[in-house]
């Protein structure tokens, strides 16, 4: 991510719509996976972003738990009686193996050239039997600006997705899209300016302001969360998956 949009980034998460729909959607999958889980739990967030963008993960983390941010920027470091946070990189982590519960990595894989290794390490975070969540931009027909702003790599189907999963040797992963609903305005959009030849230098997040519109589009796009779980969508602009190393 480039440092001007860094520090803009936490400010965006607080009141964007994609921030928040995400965020509901992520919530109701962290309720359905955790249900069962008693007692405090230590949280990752891995290429995190601001500090203040993990709050919503503390009720999570239970009342003796903590929610740590791992990122490799500076800017965004910041601690608190219920977040920890370190500056550093997925790709050679010093954090111990096995050392959380739940390992998030929300948007992140996408930036890293070797998402393989990315994933491994990641992988090797999560306690057996904890639980791995990710999220990914999806469909490379979407691509443009927003990506070459975000510095992203690549964008994913679920087949190559699942290809990722399986060749880190993984399995009994669970994958969906998701931000469905919204896919045909977003797709609209993104080949339209493709069409016009349109360049793009600064990002979408920018072109929005808290409003009706953005609360319309939040409340949209959070309506996922009572749907997810079963795979309803055969396309979406991003894609979420779930993973417990076993016990």
């Amino acid at each position: 991510m480039k440092k001007a949009f860094a520090k803009e980034y936490g400010d965006f998460e607080q009141w964007h719509w994609w921030f928040r729909g995400r965020r509901r959607v992520l919530e109701s999958i962290l309720d359905r996976e955790l249900r069962t889980r008693n007692g405090s739990l230590n949280i990752l967030s891995v290429g995190c972003g601001p500090a203040n963008g993990l709050s919503w993960l503390v009720p999570f983390a239970g009342q003796h738990g903590k929610v740590y941010g791992l990122d490799i920027e500076p800017l965004h470091a910041k601690t608190t009686n219920n977040i920890g946070f370190v500056v550093g990189s997925l790709e050679n982590s010093p954090l111990k193996s096995r050392s959380f519960d739940v390992v998030l990595a929300l948007d992140v894989l996408e930036h890293l050239d070797d998402d393989s290794n990315s994933l491994q390490e990641a992988t090797r975070l999560v306690k057996a039997g904890g639980l791995l969540l990710i999220t990914v931009p999806a469909l490379p027909s979407l691509w443009g600006g927003q990506d070459v702003v975000s510095e992203h790599r690549r964008r994913y189907t679920r087949r190559t997705l699942n290809n990722l999963f399986r060749d880190t040797n993984l399995s009994g992963y669970w994958i969906r899209y998701f931000n469905s609903l919204l896919f045909p305005l977003a797709a609209t959009v993104r080949w339209s300016r493709r069409a016009l030849g349109k360049s793009q230098v600064r990002s979408d997040f920018e072109d929005n302001r808290p409003g009706t519109l953005n609360e319309l589009l939040a409340w949209v796009f959070g309506l996922e969360r009572h749907v997810i779980r079963f795979g309803l969508f055969p396309v979406g602009v991003s894609l979420v998956a779930t993973y417990r190393p076993p016990e």
